[in-house]
């Protein structure tokens, strides 16, 4: 077989190759929509709902407004977080949401008041909260792996392979092995350095073509109604609880970066 007509056979295979991809695409985004249409009569955690439309801090912000309610925290004017009496002893307490029971467990480590925002970097917190998060996403299985998407993978892969082979057939279009060892390492070289070039090309033309896997399940939960928690809070609380939620050096750097640039002016 001659070296255009093999070219045309591995053309013909990376085009089947992205047929079946695309069949396999719309068959699971009708997977998908089916399964999104049955949601209106599901009963979604607050709690889940919550993180699944934003990230799990909110999920944290909605379990301290919980923790305020029930007097078993207080926040100070700084948005930092502390327990009360009725929280620090675990016994006779109203069972709690995993939630709030977890973060309630993380502020009884803490010794000191301690702003939600630093409990993103908190390992054992994290695992507490998400440990129920992932049992509320094995409930839809349709979406608990949302952030694996093999069909976007298998495309993007196709294409950086079917860079590499081109680059191996542009590179030894010239027989470098005449030269010996020097050559073969001079010709492995290039076609790495080509393939590269290739990669970032068509992989990154991938990338921007190839579709990824609508999440129907966090549009739903986007419109669900907000916690109760934070709609029972009262605005006094409610405010200092969003001070520490977000990071004052995140807030500062931008309102200086605001300025420095000469804000509207």
């Amino acid at each position: 077989m001659s070296q255009p007509e093999l070219s045309g056979v591995v053309l013909a295979a990376a085009a089947g190759v992205y047929v079946v991809l695309v069949v396999l695409w719309r068959v699971r985004d009708r997977a998908d929509r089916a399964g999104a249409a049955r949601l209106d009569g599901v009963a979604i955690d607050p709690y889940h709902a919550v993180a699944t439309a934003g990230q799990p801090g909110h999920a944290d912000r909605a379990a301290a407004a919980e923790l305020l309610l029930a007097g078993l925290v207080q926040v100070d004017e700084e948005g930092k977080l502390s327990i009360t009496d009725g929280g620090r002893e675990p016994a006779g307490e109203t069972p709690l949401h995993p939630v709030p029971a977890a973060l309630l467990t993380t502020l009884r480590r803490h010794a000191e008041p301690v702003a939600l925002h630093l409990l993103h970097s908190d390992g054992a917190h994290g695992r507490l909260r998400d440990a129920f998060l992932r049992a509320e996403d094995a409930k839809f299985p349709r979406w608990s792996a949302r952030s694996k998407d093999a069909l976007h993978t298998s495309a993007v892969l196709t294409a950086v392979l079917l860079g590499l082979w081109f680059a191996v057939q542009l590179v030894f279009l010239r027989d470098f092995t005449a030269s010996g060892a020097g050559g073969v390492v001079i010709a492995v070289f290039l076609c790495f350095l080509l393939w590269v070039m290739l990669a970032v090309l068509l992989g990154g033309a991938a990338l921007w073509w190839w579709p990824g896997r609508h999440d129907h399940f966090r549009d739903h939960c986007k419109h669900l109604p907000p916690h109760p928690a934070g709609l029972a809070l009262d605005p006094v609380r409610a405010e200092r609880l969003s001070q520490g939620t977000s990071d004052p050096r995140w807030q500062r750097e931008a309102e200086e970066t605001w300025v420095d640039s000469g804000g509207a002016f």
